[in-house]
């Protein structure tokens, strides 16, 4: 940016350089009283902001997340953008909200362009059901984590044939549970210890709950794994 336009004055925002304590409210307010030209930013910019003289805002590789593995991440690709395109022309000017995407014709690249958010509803709210997914269903993430690859590994096969033992007795499912993996994680390895993960599509029910539970004791009790951690979480809101 400062070799583009070398006379703007350009402020930086971002966890890093909002460290130091009332930093953040500290540049906002720089910003907004004229001191500077141009906010560069990470998605902290992007929500909540009120600046009536800013009339031109950028989106860089607004796509990238709806390559996620979550299945929210259509929704927050979209939210994210209508905050954004948001911040432009709150004054009396004419704003403009530029996107840049490696795929422009995606929907949710359009429908978020056009603040069209019943359009967005309509289409994520029939994938959502297709996928068996919230609200039409649960997802049960499991995490293995292990300093040994293998055992880690291991561990969460075994966990997936014990439970696919277990499953079809169990009661108050309107569809059958479906298990997927072990799969690393998306973040494969954190510190030192390797981590894989099995989803388990169902419908978070008492007896499911008293399935898992029963299970996960029983499992960590296991000498064989004592050296794996494993944990659940349904529904978790980074998936």
């Amino acid at each position: 940016l400062k070799n583009l336009f070398p006379s703007a004055r350009v402020l930086r925002l971002d966890a890093d350089s909002t460290m130091a304590a009332d930093s953040y409210a500290m540049y906002l307010e720089a910003f907004a009283a004229g001191e500077y030209d141009i906010l560069l930013g990470t998605q902290m910019v992007a929500k909540g902001l009120d600046f009536p003289n800013v009339t031109l805002v950028g989106v860089l590789g607004a796509d990238s997340a709806t390559y996620s593995e979550d299945f929210r991440s259509f929704e927050r690709t979209f939210s994210l953008l209508t905050q954004v395109v948001g911040r432009a022309g709150r004054g009396g000017d004419r704003g403009l909200a530029i996107i840049q995407s490696m795929n422009p014709e995606s929907s949710v690249i359009k429908l978020a362009a056009r603040q069209d958010y019943d359009g967005f509803y309509a289409a994520e709210i029939g994938l959502r059901q297709l996928r068996r997914c919230p609200p039409f269903g649960d997802l049960l993430i499991f995490q293995f984590s292990s300093p040994f690859q293998e055992k880690a590994l291991a561990a969460a096969a075994a966990f997936r044939g014990e439970l696919e033992a277990l499953l079809p007795g169990l009661a108050g499912q309107n569809a059958p549970p479906m298990l997927l993996g072990p799969a690393p994680a998306a973040i494969a390895r954190v510190n030192g210890r390797f981590r894989y993960r099995l989803t388990l599509r169902c419908e978070n029910t008492k007896p499911l709950r008293q399935l898992i539970a029963w299970q996960l004791q029983r499992f960590r009790k296991n000498k064989a794994y004592s050296a794996v951690h494993v944990s659940a979480d349904c529904n978790p809101y980074d998936v």
